[in-house]
Order: C-alpha cells, then sequence, then structure tokens
C-alpha cells in the first residue's frame, strides 16, 4: 500500500514537472513569447531613438531659420557657401587641388 502510494506521488510529481517544463516552454517560444518580446522591445527603443533625433534635427533646423529670418549676414553667409552666389561687381576665384600621385 504505501509503495503504491509512494510510486503514484512520484508519478505526480513527475508529471507535474513536465506540465511547468512544457509550461515554461511555450512561454518562452510560443508566437508571442518571451523572445518576441525582447524583440519588439528591441525595435521599439530603436523607433524612440530615431524619433529623438529626428526632434533634435528638427529643432536645429527651426533654429537655422529663425536666424536666416533675423540676420541678414547669416543669409549672406549661406548664399555664398551653399548656392555659390556673389555680389555685383565681384569676382569669384575658384581654385583646384593639384591631384597627387
Amino acid at each position: 500500500m504505501k509503495s503504491k502510494n509512494l510510486a503514484n506521488r512520484n508519478l505526480f510529481k513527475i508529471g507535474f514537472i513536465v506540465v511547468i517544463v512544457l509550461f515554461v516552454l511555450y512561454l518562452i517560444f510560443n508566437k508571442f513569447g518571451l523572445i518576441k518580446y525582447y524583440q519588439l522591445h528591441s525595435e521599439i527603443n530603436s523607433i524612440e531613438k530615431r524619433i529623438q533625433d529626428a526632434d533634435a534635427q528638427i529643432k536645429q533646423y527651426d533654429k537655422d531659420i529663425k536666424s536666416l529670418k533675423n540676420n541678414d549676414s547669416k543669409l549672406e553667409e549661406v548664399a555664398r557657401e551653399k548656392f555659390h552666389m556673389k555680389k555685383k561687381n565681384e569676382k569669384a576665384f575658384q581654385f583646384k587641388d593639384k591631384k597627387e600621385k
């Protein structure tokens, strides 16, 4: 009687452990498991970083626009550097670097 009761108890323990292990494996490897959760969490962090970078760039652009609207010397500097503009009666020289062999 005791050996049968002990065998049933051991069988119950083994069955319980198997069920727990299967449940943990299911939580880790299913379609919405922990692996997928960490992948999505990493993707969210990456996207949030890109958003912060874009926000910083937008703030810089707003600052540049405000500076160009309020400062004529800044506007002239940008026109000369980016668009190669010059004043009337002004000569522009272009220097070419010698190619080294």
